[in-house]
C-alpha cells in the first residue's frame, strides 16, 4: 500500500464531509439517548427530527450542525463538525 500522498480513503468534498460528521453526531446521540446516556445539553425536537440547546437554538440534526457553541464551551474539543 503506497503513503506518499495516496490514500484509500475516496476525496470527499468540505461540505460532504460537513453532511457526514453531522449524521455521525446526530446518531451518536440518538444512541446514547436509547442507552439512556443521552447529553442534557441538547433536547430533541420530534416535530423537526433535530437536536436543540436547552435555550432553545439549534444543535444539529441529520443533515447539519452548528459545532460553534460547543466548541467554546469545551463540549466538542477537537471535533470539528462544522467547519
Amino acid at each position: 500500500m503506497q503513503r506518499d500522498g495516496d490514500t484509500i480513503w475516496p476525496k470527499r468534498s468540505e461540505a460532504e464531509k460537513r453532511r457526514m460528521r453531522a449524521r455521525l453526531l446526530y446518531d451518536f446521540e440518538m444512541e446514547c439517548r436509547e442507552q439512556g446516556w443521552g447529553d442534557p445539553a441538547f433536547v430533541y425536537d420530534e416535530e423537526h427530527d433535530l437536536f436543540r440547546f436547552t435555550d432553545g437554538r439549534f444543535a444539529f440534526s441529520r443533515e447539519h450542525a452548528d459545532c460553534g457553541l460547543p466548541k467554546k464551551s469545551g463540549r466538542l474539543k477537537g471535533c470539528c463538525i462544522a467547519r
